[in-house]
């Protein structure tokens, strides 16, 4: 079996990675009845999304997505060292939106783009475990499904380079 090598410019290499927050479960509940008010912040780099708030529960269901451009080389092997810190993650916060005073903190899920890119597998939507703050004890803060899915903008590539490269452009006057 011989395997396929491709040359280095004809890599398929992503711009954008889509996100599409699905649920949540199992999560702690912090407010009245022993539910919360849940949304999630969606995070890549400094860039930020956050999904609507649902309400009273500990099984919430959003299934919102949002993309993110990516930074050129930032998902290939070594790449990482020229960015910034979370420029390759992908950082879920789940919240509980309190009505007086601060929003509380209910678990995060930090994911490694480049890891998720890499290993490219094809299967259903997977559960992240919700971890502590860094430095915190930890403990059960339940879990939260996500698709990722990586996708290449080639409208600016292809309009104006494809289109309009090599071609003659002529006016014709229909005046008389």
């Amino acid at each position: 079996m011989s395997s396929l090598n491709v040359p280095e410019d004809q890599k398929w290499v992503p711009t954008h990675v889509q996100v599409t927050v699905l649920r949540g479960r199992g999560l702690r509940g912090k407010g009245k009845h022993g539910t919360s008010d849940v949304y999630t912040i969606i995070q890549v780099g400094k860039e930020k999304y956050s999904t609507g708030v649902a309400e009273k529960t500990t099984e919430p269901e959003w299934k919102e997505e949002c993309s993110f451009e990516l930074q050129p080389g930032v998902l290939e092997s070594g790449g990482q060292s020229g960015y910034p810190a979370g420029s390759c993650e992908l950082i879920l916060t789940v919240m509980h939106r309190a009505l007086i005073g601060l929003d509380v903190f209910l678990g995060q899920a930090v994911i490694p783009l480049d890891k998720v890119f890499l290993e490219s597998r094809c299967r259903d939507a997977p559960w992240y475990r919700l971890n502590s703050k860094t430095g915190k004890k930890e403990k059960e803060r339940g879990d939260i499904q996500v698709t990722i899915q990586f996708t290449r903008d080639n409208l600016t590539a292809s309009m104006y380079d494809l289109v309009i490269k090599d071609k003659v452009i002529m006016f014709i006057s229909l005046e008389r």
